[in-house]
């Protein structure tokens, strides 16, 4: 085994309703708000789709999903040799860095962030440079200065996860032409249909100007397909290519196709998805003990509080599964009965 990997240990995700409900002695109903998902799932034309096309489960996919290809590379007006699919971002992060690292390079992130970038460069025996958030934001000037001879990926998270903050445009551009040319910078958009500000990044428009700056999108969130494992980088057509060589041949499932590309043409139901979580979220920062609370452009909010495990509890008692950090607990935004019972625990807490 690679030696690198005693300093990781798998996944662990949450524990499921039912055994937390043993656990804890809960004999109410249990809701998962912890993952970020849509729980209003995706459009219904997603489930007609793949009832259309069961009966094509024995043939394998095609594999470049090319219907999906055709409707991002359209919608976007982008070329569909910079579109590259993974089974989620999760596969996408892990063949970037398959692709680009070496034992001794060094990517540049922040040390609160999705942890992926992270697993992935110490699986392929990279550096780390750990940069701290400043006030829960990427501090993008200290992200930059480390940026050295040795670096081969930068990887942002905008909105970040767990926090929940945005870069601007303007901070973006700024950031990207203080980059080398040849160094990638990664900007993971996993939660941007949800943002509502007006001054965040058109990322799509910066590459235009910096060919290094790639992006990430996923169907994972607001299109409801967390279950479907399909999410893509737009990057340079070189960088793309190389990648490829690392892809398993046929990484998109057939049905995950057709899902994806239903979800995609029904783009009202997204801004449907996007105004009811907007108009949730802003129920949480009308209390005043928002002021614990980091300013949120996903469906999450992160509360700070130096009790994270006792604030995981009281939620868990009123049946609201969420997700702790060592500094403060990540909460998904749900349906409306569930965040009123939460906000009534946020307002009875003490930080």
């Amino acid at each position: 085994m690679k030696k690198q990997l005693e300093k990781l240990s798998a996944y662990q995700p949450g524990l499921s309703p039912q055994a937390l409900r043993e656990e804890h002695g809960i004999k109410g109903e249990l809701y998962k708000l912890s993952s970020n998902e849509n729980l209003y799932g995706p459009s219904p034309n997603v489930k007609e789709i793949i009832k259309e096309h069961l009966d094509e489960l024995y043939y394998y996919p095609e594999t470049f999903a090319p219907l999906l290809r055709e409707t991002i590379s359209e919608a976007l007006g982008v070329d569909r040799s910079r579109i590259l699919f993974g089974a989620g971002l999760d596969e996408v992060i892990l063949m970037i860095s398959r692709a680009v690292l070496n034992s001794g390079d060094k990517i540049v992130t922040s040390a609160e962030t999705f942890g992926q970038y992270y697993h992935n460069a110490i699986v392929e025996s990279a550096e780390v440079d750990l940069v701290p958030l400043s006030e829960g934001n990427f501090d993008l000037d200290e992200i930059a200065a480390k940026v050295d001879h040795d670096t081969k990926l930068v990887w942002l998270c905008n909105p970040n996860n767990p926090t929940g903050t945005y870069f601007t445009h303007d901070e973006l551009d700024d950031f990207l032409s203080k980059i080398p040319s040849e160094v990638p910078v990664v900007i993971d958009e996993a939660y941007f249909e949800f943002v509502t500000a007006s001054d965040y990044p058109d990322t799509l428009a910066l590459q235009q100007k910096y060919e290094n700056a790639f992006v990430l999108h996923t169907f994972s969130k607001a299109y409801g397909l967390a279950g479907m494992r399909i999410g893509y980088v737009i990057a340079a057509e070189d960088a793309v290519e190389k990648w490829n060589i690392v892809r398993p041949p046929f990484n998109i499932g057939r049905l995950s196709e057709y899902a994806a590309v239903a979800a995609y043409e029904d783009q009202d139901y997204v801004k449907q998805i996007r105004e009811r979580n907007a108009k949730e979220r802003a129920k949480f920062f009308a209390i005043p003990q928002s002021e614990h609370f980091y300013p949120s452009q996903t469906n999450f909010i992160f509360v700070n509080t130096s009790r994270p495990q006792a604030l995981y509890e009281a939620l868990l008692r009123v049946g609201c599964i969420t997700r702790q950090f060592p500094t403060g607990v990540r909460i998904t935004i749900g349906f409306p009965e569930q965040n009123d019972k939460m906000i009534e625990v946020l307002k009875n807490f003490d930080y």
